[in-house]
């Protein structure tokens, strides 16, 4: 997924030349000059400059610009005949370690399809510092190319270095009925919420948070009141706090509830949602789930279902 990025196109750039833009934190513009396929000193450059680029936070390079003074003054096309984005991006992956995942490389061309300009975009959660091919690394600093010292690079191993919790979904979200004369009474639900650490660092510190409307909670179900709750309008909110560390690409079964549909509230089921909060060291996600759409019985949606009307056993 390249979603940090706008996709450019042959205008955009052709208006970055006329207003003479100048290069930024963000991007940056390199002439055509710059790639020759098959030249190893002109590809360990390139290694050194995009793995700069990646390490300084710069997230758009656009090969086929010349400048003057830091702006873009000229279009400088690329041959594709001689250079095209298979070519470069084969060689990042495999100049450039740890590979730059989602990166996004591609060619914007006008007339004449053979030549034009090739675009490389960095997503901006990167796993950085890159080491380049000679096995150093470096960043880009007023757009000059610098060996990183040791200290930055540790830095830069600590910046990436965090844990990043995800919700996962829910599982046995299929309804089990409570029945009596062959006809339904209610339907009780047992989902079970799962977590997990897709980081790069342990997460010691995360809480889950569910709100489900009020009547749908069964209070006799004891494995929730194990956790703190509180209520929030029509909602009960149980909070869940980690037990114990999250590690790399750890998944967790954080909470089991119990949920119960019957002919009593089944108008307000079908337009009620349920929702979560995920908490953690480094922010806070947040999710919304129809119930009627969440929680069905045989595949089929509980409006489709008809209900007893009998009082409520659970």
């Amino acid at each position: 997924m390249h979603t940090n990025h706008k996709t450019y196109s042959i205008d955009d750039i052709n208006n970055l030349i006329t207003n003479k833009i100048r290069c930024g934190n963000k991007l940056d513009f390199c002439n055509s000059k710059a790639l020759i396929n098959g030249n190893d000193k002109k590809e360990l450059w390139l290694s050194k400059y995009i793995s700069s680029i990646a390490n300084s936070g710069i997230q758009t390079i656009i090969f086929g610009i010349k400048t003057n003074r830091n702006r873009a003054v000229e279009s400088d096309l690329v041959d594709f005949s001689k250079a095209n984005s298979f070519w470069l991006k084969t060689l990042v992956e495999n100049e450039i370690s740890p590979v730059i995942e989602n990166i996004n490389i591609y060619e914007v061309s006008e007339k004449d399809k053979n030549k034009g300009f090739i675009i490389i975009q960095i997503p901006v959660n990167t796993n950085f510092p890159y080491m380049a091919s000679d096995g150093r690394y470096y960043q880009y600093s007023n757009r000059k190319i610098e060996v990183l010292s040791e200290q930055r690079v540790r830095e830069l191993y600590l910046i990436s270095s965090k844990p990043n919790m995800e919700f996962v979904g829910i599982i046995n979200s299929q309804g089990v009925p409570t029945l009596e004369n062959g006809k339904i009474l209610n339907m009780n639900f047992y989902p079970k919420f799962l977590v997990r650490n897709s980081g790069s660092a342990i997460e010691k510190n995360y809480k889950f948070e569910l709100w489900i409307p009020s009547e749908f909670h069964d209070s006799l179900f004891l494995s929730m009141q194990n956790y703190f709750n509180r209520i929030e309008g029509v909602y009960s909110v149980f909070s869940v706090p980690n037990r114990q560390p999250l590690f790399q690409n750890e998944i967790h079964n954080i909470l089991e509830a119990k949920l119960f549909v019957n002919i009593q509230n089944i108008d307000v089921f079908n337009e009620s949602e349920m929702f979560i909060k995920l908490f953690y060291s480094h922010g806070l996600k947040e999710f919304s789930y129809k119930l009627n759409e969440t929680f069905t019985f045989e595949n089929k949606m509980l409006s489709e279902i008809g209900f007893a009307t009998n009082k409520l056993k659970t």
